[in-house]
C-alpha cells in the first residue's frame, strides 16, 4: 500500500511539472507573439500629408494669388484680383498656334501694362496673371482686368487693349498698334474679342517695344474711365 501510493505521488510529480513546463511554454510563447505584433505595429508608416500647393505666391514684386478651381481650364485666371485692385491678365493671341512663337512678345506687351496701370491708378493692387490666364472666371472677377488682344501674321503684330470693370462687366476694345476695323467696341463678357476685329494693317513686331510707348494714350484713358 505504502509503495503504490508513493509510486501514484511520483507520478502525479512527474506530470506536474509536465503541465508547469507546458504553462510555461505557452506564456513565453505568448509573450514572443506580442513582442512580434508590437515591432510590427511600431514599423508600420503612416502614410505622407497630401500635397497643398501655396495659394500665395511673391515674384517680383507682383503678388500672384491663385484663387480658381483645379477643375478650370489653363487660361482661366487662378485669382479674381483684390477688391479696388487691378488683374493684368497675360495676352490673347490670335492665331492660337502662334502662342508659342510670341511669348517674347507677349511678355513685352504685359509689362508695358503693369507700367501703364501702375502710372494710371498709382497704390493700386496690381495681380499679374502667368502664360496663359487671359480670362476671369464665369463668376467675374472681383477686381477691374487689364489685357491684350495680340493678332499675329508671321513678323506682322497688331495689339488692342481690353479693359473691364469689376464683375461681369462687357470688356473696351481699344486699338494700340497696327490698323483695325472694329464691329463694336464693347464685348460681352468671356466673348472672343478677335471676333469684333477685321485686321488693316500690321505693325513690326520687332519694333514693338518702340511702339507700345508712344500710342498708349488712348488705354490709360480707358482703365481710368473705368477704374471703380
Amino acid at each position: 500500500m505504502t509503495r503504490r501510493i508513493a509510486g501514484s505521488a511520483a507520478s502525479e510529480a512527474r506530470w506536474g511539472a509536465i503541465a508547469g513546463s507546458a504553462a510555461s511554454e505557452a506564456r513565453w510563447g505568448a509573450i514572443a507573439l506580442l513582442a512580434v505584433l508590437a515591432a510590427c505595429a511600431g514599423s508600420r508608416e503612416e502614410p505622407p500629408p497630401p500635397y497643398v500647393p501655396p495659394d500665395r505666391e511673391v515674384r517680383n514684386d507682383i503678388v500672384r494669388t491663385a484663387t480658381g478651381t483645379t477643375g478650370d481650364a489653363p487660361e482661366i485666371s487662378r485669382s479674381v484680383g483684390a477688391e479696388g485692385g487691378v488683374v493684368l491678365f497675360w495676352p490673347r493671341i490670335v492665331p492660337r498656334a502662334a502662342a508659342e512663337g510670341s511669348r517674347d512678345v507677349a511678355l513685352a506687351v504685359q509689362e508695358h501694362l503693369r507700367g501703364l496701370v501702375e502710372r494710371t491708378l498709382p497704390g493700386r493692387a496690381i495681380d499679374v496673371r502667368p502664360e496663359p490666364e487671359r480670362v476671369c472666371p464665369r463668376a467675374g472677377c472681383t477686381a477691374m482686368t487689364v489685357g491684350a488682344l495680340l493678332l499675329r501674321n508671321e513678323g506682322g503684330c497688331i495689339v488692342l487693349g481690353i479693359v473691364s470693370g469689376p464683375g461681369t462687366a462687357p470688356a473696351r476694345l481699344v486699338p494700340w498698334i497696327g490698323q483695325v476695323d472694329l464691329r463694336q467696341r464693347m464685348v460681352p463678357f468671356r466673348e472672343p474679342p478677335e471676333a469684333q476685329v477685321t485686321a488693316r494693317d500690321f505693325g513690326r513686331c520687332s519694333s514693338l517695344a518702340e511702339q507700345l510707348g508712344g500710342a498708349d494714350g488712348d488705354i490709360a484713358a480707358a482703365i481710368q474711365q473705368t477704374a471703380p
